[in-house]
């Protein structure tokens, strides 16, 4: 195998769950030129001697033609896809038809493999089965970004332009791309509050899944201000986030990146299953409520995520990592 290719869509969360995939992959083709076909500025994360070599956005290639079973394949199309011994595609096509016309380019081996787990293991251990049959040791299972040169400095400057102190900021990202996962305004208002009156110095992170309506509220009447961060790019976010001394979230992309950098990372979990997508890491914490189902996070207790919080801050938190990869806490209301 001397080029493979990955293909991966999704979310931020998504490709971050998937890079065990590559590291394995690259453990077992260490010589391999390695390649990530999907949206460029995810695909980033995965660009690293770890995972792979270069990344190429599917929208230059009109990859959405493999889609349709009456395709004209762009003659540039086939001509980058039959350039490889090996595809190992992760797309959720509705039917065989994206991988039909994918081994119609392909004169390699083409392995198909939904993204989405049928919820008995985790989403990581799930998209590493595929690539498992290639190596002689088990794989690590714990995704790790590594932010880039560039994006150190980013933070470095960010840290001098803001006075940010260099030990015990917390970082929050109050927001999630799906509502229901969303702890109330009110929590995550009282966490900032107690914070700033214990002179923690805090970082408020927007994404571009999260309306304006919901940060302003959170950053009024802070004193010390808190400094807010908008749609920053993801190898800068993650530099940003390694340098933080804790952080804090739901369900979303930017909590798989505060735990993949190594931050002590706590995650408030409500409807969804952390068993499938909870994320991994030695210094991450779930807390769940014990009732979650449709309750979602609305039984969350203020109390305890700020003792949570001030613990892991104070370096008292003791992680228990489980076999899913983290420390999972049930909550009573």
């Amino acid at each position: 195998m001397q080029h493979i290719l990955v293909t991966r869509g999704g979310a931020v969360g998504d490709m971050i769950l998937t890079l065990p995939a590559f590291g394995a992959l690259r453990l077992a083709f260490p010589k391999a030129h390695i390649e990530v076909l999907g949206d460029s500025r995810r695909a980033r994360l995965a660009r690293h001697r770890a995972y792979a070599d270069a990344i190429m956005d599917a929208e230059k290639l009109e990859i959405y033609r493999l889609f349709s079973r009456e395709a004209r394949i762009p003659r540039q199309l086939v001509s980058y896809l039959s350039g490889f011994d090996l595809i190992l595609s992760y797309v959720p096509a509705p039917s065989d038809v994206f991988i039909d016309n994918v081994r119609r380019c392909c004169p390699g081996d083409v392995i198909a493999r939904t993204p989405h787990p049928d919820g008995t293991i985790h989403a990581t251990d799930h998209l590493l089965q595929p690539v498992l049959g290639f190596v002689d040791t088990i794989p690590s299972t714990e995704p790790r970004v590594y932010p880039d040169t560039e994006g150190r400095q980013a933070a470095n400057r960010l840290w001098r332009s803001t006075g940010l102190p260099d030990q015990g900021v917390l970082a929050i990202h109050a927001g999630s791309g799906g509502p229901h996962k969303l702890w109330p305004q009110e929590g995550w208002q009282q966490i900032m509050s107690w914070a700033a009156k214990d002179g923690v110095s805090g970082i408020l992170i927007h994404g571009p899944a999260e309306q304006d309506s919901r940060l302003g509220p959170l950053l009024d009447n802070l004193s010390p201000p808190w400094k807010p961060l908008r749609n920053v790019p993801l190898l800068e976010l993650a530099a940003i986030l390694e340098k933080c001394a804790a952080f804090a979230g739901h369900d979303s992309g930017v909590t798989h990146l505060a735990a993949a950098v190594g931050t002590p990372t706590l995650a408030l979990f409500g409807p969804t299953d952390p068993r499938v997508w909870g994320p991994r890491g030695h210094h991450t914490c779930v807390l769940q409520p014990a009732l979650p189902g449709q309750l979602g996070l609305d039984n969350m207790p203020v109390g305890m995520v700020i003792d949570t919080l001030r613990a892991v801050l104070d370096g008292t938190f003791q992680f228990i990592p489980s076999r899913l990869g983290h420390t999972h806490l049930r909550v009573s209301a």
